[in-house]
């Protein structure tokens, strides 16, 4: 037998001189791969920036469509996206993960945009580039101005819960260092748990340090020291998986809600784990602060204004545009005002909170409308002054005293509050956006320019 003998079932690249390569890449279909991966990245890209399922398939469809894509399903998880596309016959599946979930508004807005101005067809390479230059744009705003403005936020949140200017100022300091630590610690990518734990308790134990430096220089005990303790690591709350969880459940997309959810509970406990550890060694008292007490106009300037620094930091802090955040502060002060003035009437929390996050909605959608804005990125910061914090952190210590009557009535508080606010935002939703309210695949839209045209005075005789 000799070398010069062939059969007829040769490999590729023996005999018949073919490339094995170049016979395995004809095999593939090339057409579908390249589109596929471009509709994943168009996924990934959103949901990696925090926002809810139902937009993570918009922009997929949006994108699918653009590029010839024929069928399209996703299954989309809090973490990774499972992707089946089909064109010309064929199907192709893939699979993406995030690794590091977070939040950032402004990729959502661009993302947002970039669905609504798609073309009617458009080559791979074309979109492809478009998310590139999206996915490589750098966040708007440098930590040096974020330590500021979430101390703002917090020390406003402190304002809100009834602490006064010593409480304000211990505030400042305490949550500002935090911040700072977080963001050093996440960035070296250690646990989250346990940085978001260690962040915790790092700012409340600054906040009794300041409050006992105050105490010192003053001469006196502050009787409102309670109100700012959980304040310190208020910008720890995970608003934006809390929120898109309970918006993701209310349209039963539960691959997706219930993994944010649990993920949003983990990192509550953290907080509170955090907090619970230096309030337990410095014995805060859990008990309620009464209202703050002054000259009307003034207590009411103080409310407002802080009721929009606290969203508006949060806003910058989530990474949304300026002009962004000041309609989110704006917004918000329309729906906690109202909050505010019913606790003070002596209508139940839950019920209060209901209704102002419905208001909250409402705005959102409006200007949403206006201004061409996406409403997540607006509706999370906004709700934020709702959360009770407090009173989780006042169940838990009431457990740790062993005072368990009044440890549930606290809890059972705290989640109804937490209900109301998705219950309140799920009714404005509904109410504002069609796809919201209809689970078929083709909602019915209500056109600007159909608005507009039942909004126009119509002159008599015409």
């Amino acid at each position: 037998m000799t070398g010069e003998q062939t059969s007829g079932y040769d490999e590729p690249g023996e005999a018949s001189g073919y490339d094995e390569h170049e016979y395995e890449d004809s095999l593939e279909p090339r057409h579908l791969i390249r589109r596929s991966d471009v509709v994943l990245k168009a996924g990934i890209l959103m949901l990696g920036a925090g926002t809810s399922g139902l937009r993570v398939r918009e922009i997929m469809r949006s994108v699918a469509h653009t590029v010839g894509i024929e069928r399209l399903h996703a299954q989309i998880t809090f973490t990774d996206i499972v992707l089946t596309v089909g064109r010309r016959g064929i199907f192709r599946t893939q699979i993406a993960e995030i690794p590091n979930p977070g939040v950032n508004a402004h990729r959502i807005g661009m993302l947002s945009e970039l669905g609504h101005d798609l073309p009617e067809r458009a080559g791979v390479s074309e979109v492809d580039a478009r998310l590139q230059a999206i996915e490589d744009t750098p966040r708007l705003y440098h930590l040096w101005l974020l330590v500021p403005l979430v101390a703002l936020a917090c020390a406003s949140v402190a304002v809100l819960s009834n602490g006064g200017p010593r409480e304000a100022a211990a505030v400042l300091p305490a949550s500002a260092l935090a911040f700072w630590l977080h963001r050093r610690l996440s960035g070296l990518m250690l646990n989250h748990l346990a940085t978001v734990m260690t962040s915790a308790a790092v700012a409340s134990g600054l906040y009794v340090g300041f409050s006992s430096v105050l105490d010192l220089l003053i001469g006196s005990p502050s009787p409102r020291t309670a109100a700012g303790f959980i304040c310190a690591s208020i910008f720890l709350i995970p608003g934006f998986p809390l929120v898109t969880a309970g918006l993701d459940l209310t349209r039963i997309d539960l691959e997706v809600g219930l993994p944010r959810l649990t993920y949003a509970g983990m990192v509550v406990l953290a907080i509170t784990i955090g907090v619970w550890l230096v309030a337990a060694l410095a014995g805060v008292s859990p008990d309620p602060v009464p209202a703050i007490e002054g000259h009307p106009v003034l207590v009411w300037a103080a409310l407002v204004a802080a009721s929009f620094f606290a969203v508006f930091g949060w806003a910058m802090m989530f990474n949304s545009p300026l002009w962004v955040a000041v309609a989110s502060g704006v917004v918000a002060v329309a729906g906690n005002v109202p909050r505010l003035v019913m606790l003070q009437n002596g209508m139940k929390p839950h019920i209060a909170t209901f209704i102002s996050c419905f208001l909250i909605g409402l705005g959102c959608a409006l200007a949403a409308w206006l201004f061409s804005m996406p409403k997540i990125i607006m509706t999370v910061p906004t709700v934020l002054v709702s959360i009770p914090g407090s009173s989780a952190l006042r169940t838990l210590i009431y457990f740790d005293q062993a005072d368990v009557l009044r440890a549930i009535e606290s809890g059972v508080s705290t989640v109804l509050v937490v209900i109301a606010m998705v219950a309140g935002l799920s009714g404005a939703r509904m109410l504002t956006d069609p796809e919201w309210a209809f689970t078929r695949p083709d909602p019915p839209t209500l056109e600007l320019a159909h608005v507009r045209r039942l909004l126009r005075f119509r002159r008599p005789g015409r």
